[in-house]
């Protein structure tokens, strides 16, 4: 379980098979060998942490064909896009967004941002045919991971205010027009809507 509150920004390539290597600057030393982390918002499970001396660190995933067909790691392995990084929440740790839980619901592309004064709009096609009621205002939903909060609504898209912090330390940043993005939508309105 996590967050959405990206710790790091890291690159992630195909090394054979199913096996892929991520590197990031987030110091993993205290990650045990299985530890679940945050890639782009996938929960995947890590082996082989290694942190250099200057607290770079790597580690490898197992990827799936499911989880590459279903989320939007395989584009980002083919064009060398950064990912979002995020280490397990640990008891006590403090909850800055909502619990995002790494499974990705679907993939939607990015249809237009707008630079506003104070802060950034990114604008998200809405196709999700019956997973759209989980699209409210001022619901929460996870976007690559990240913990953000749903500003306006219409009929085909929906759109998310992003704060200069948010923009500056997640791939949002880097995000073009027509790029694929994770959606993970809130947890808890599966039960409030009995899903």
């Amino acid at each position: 379980m996590f967050t959405g509150i990206v710790q790091d920004l890291g690159s992630i390539k195909l090394i054979k098979g199913g096996l892929y290597k991520v590197n990031t600057n987030l110091d993993l030393s205290e990650c045990k060998e299985g530890a679940s982390i945050s890639c782009n918002g996938v929960c995947l499970t890590a082996k082989n942490i290694k942190t250099n001396q200057n607290q770079n660190s790597t580690f490898e995933v197992n990827i799936g064909e499911e989880t590459l067909m279903r989320t939007n790691l395989g584009n980002n392995i083919l064009t060398n896009k950064l990912i979002n990084i995020e280490k397990s929440l640990k008891i006590g740790d403090e909850i800055g967004g909502h619990f995002v839980y790494g499974h990705v619901d679907v993939i939607t592309s990015l249809k237009k941002i707008e630079k506003l004064n104070n802060s950034w709009e990114y604008n998200f096609e809405k196709n999700f045919d019956l997973n759209n009621r989980f699209i409210k205002e001022k619901a929460s939903i996870s976007i690559n991971g990240i913990s953000l909060t749903i500003a306006n609504v219409g009929d085909s898209s929906f759109t998310i205010s992003v704060i200069e912090h948010t923009f500056k330390n997640t791939n949002l940043q880097f995000l073009n027009i027509d790029d694929h993005v994770n959606v993970e939508f809130d947890y808890l309105a599966r039960f409030v809507l009995n899903e």
